[in-house]
């Protein structure tokens, strides 16, 4: 099934010159993050951009997609050319879009050239990239569509050195953008994240911040490419990673692995119906979240639900199964006691039948018996009466 998928300006899949990986020794000019909204103003996208002046690049490598159309704004003195990889680069405009000749769904590298008249030191203005959409296939052509998102607190994301993002977090906070409104971080080398799913399509988004470093992904024990989350501006759910075209009756195994500062929001499973889900163990218990699950959480032997036991979790919320069981077990206990109470009463030996009294001679022997509390039903209607309190009763006397 063919989608579009939108890559911010702020994603590390784009490499900017003069990034070393592309760009080595071409004397290019450097991007520069920018927060706010710039002047194409794109509705329904994050307010960043990146922006340089003179002589620059920047490329999209190895990315599944049928279809490319970057999104920028251009002073009248540069000129912009496009080249898909390694065919002649072409002259491009803002919003035109590249499509895949015979429709192939292959990976496609995508390089937007930006060429300033004036040269590298001349009188240039700003060029704008904001991002580019890219026409991608999230499941297998004709096959409906199941998405499962797993939150980076769910007990099913395997971290080592990674914590929650707390409200006194210097780097980055948390907000209404981001994901269930969780964020996991850490600021070590070699600190991971690991998820196993299943599905046709993968996409992870996050946080790319000025404080934040590299980031290796590895699929399936073989590395895909290290990604750099470092940007002059914070920006929060912003795409980390992006893989298509899996092996949809296999189960994938994923990790990110920190170059010295990494901020994760969630992770998104596409695929055909029926084969997507995130998978994993929860106190030893096999545990799987599909489409139709609401949380990531299973059930042990007893049957009690398994809470959130990962790192990477908000806390101090309870866990709904845990509050219904421990209601239903106190209902429980009341009942037991109710009963044990209820048959101790039942079998007291019967008194002997006591003399009758008139109403008001009982209620005048009262008041000679003290410390006891006396239960009196009556023909005077009567309920209870109690040592020194006659006045209050409804005794009258006849």
């Amino acid at each position: 099934m063919s989608s579009s998928l939108w890559i911010s300006d702020a994603s590390p899949l784009f490499f900017y010159s003069p990034a070393s990986a592309y760009f080595a020794g071409q004397n290019l000019a450097g991007w520069t993050g920018q927060d706010g909204t710039s002047a194409s103003g794109v509705a329904g996208i994050p307010s960043t951009y990146h922006t340089t002046r003179g002589i620059a690049s920047v490329i999209l490598p190895s990315i599944y997609a049928k279809t490319f159309s970057p999104i920028f704004t251009t002073p009248d003195n540069y000129n912009i050319s496009l080249q898909v990889n390694t065919e002649p680069a072409l002259p491009w405009t803002s919003g035109q879009n590249w499509t895949s000749p015979r429709q192939d769904f292959n990976p496609q590298t995508f390089q937007l050239d930006v060429i300033c008249e004036d040269g590298q030191d001349g009188d240039c203005a700003d060029f704008v990239l904001e991002g580019a959409w890219i026409g991608t296939e999230l499941t297998p052509s004709g096959a409906p569509m199941d998405s499962v998102t797993l939150d980076d607190s769910s007990p099913l994301v395997q971290y080592t050195g990674f914590a929650p993002v707390g409200t006194n977090n210097e780097i980055v906070q948390v907000t209404s953008a981001d994901y269930d409104h969780t964020l996991s971080m850490t600021s070590a080398e070699g600190a991971t994240a690991q998820i196993t799913f299943t599905g046709a399509s993968l996409s992870i988004s996050g946080v790319t911040a000025p404080s934040l470093s590299t980031y290796t992904v590895t699929l399936d024990n073989h590395t895909t490419a290290t990604f750099d989350a470092n940007n002059s501006v914070t920006a929060h759910n912003t795409l980390l990673y992006f893989v298509s075209n899996l092996d949809t009756t296999a189960t994938h195994t994923l990790m990110l692995e920190s170059g010295g500062g990494l901020v994760i929001d969630s992770f998104t499973a596409n695929g055909p119906k029926g084969g997507v889900g995130f998978g994993g163990n929860i106190n030893g218990t096999a545990t799987t979240l599909g489409p139709g699950s609401a949380t990531a959480t299973s059930a042990n032997s007893n049957g009690t639900p398994l809470g959130n036991n990962g790192p990477a979790t908000s806390g101090g919320s309870p866990n709904a199964g845990v509050i219904v069981g421990a209601v239903l077990g106190t209902i429980a206990g009341l009942g037991i006691t109710a009963y044990i109470i209820r048959r101790h009463i039942t079998r007291q030996p019967k008194k002997d039948p006591e003399k009758k009294v008139s109403p008001w001679d009982e209620a005048n022997l009262l008041q000679n018996m003290k410390n006891e509390e006396v239960h009196v039903t009556t023909a005077a209607n009567q309920r209870y009466v109690y040592p020194g309190l006659i006045a209050h009763s409804d005794l009258k006397k006849k």
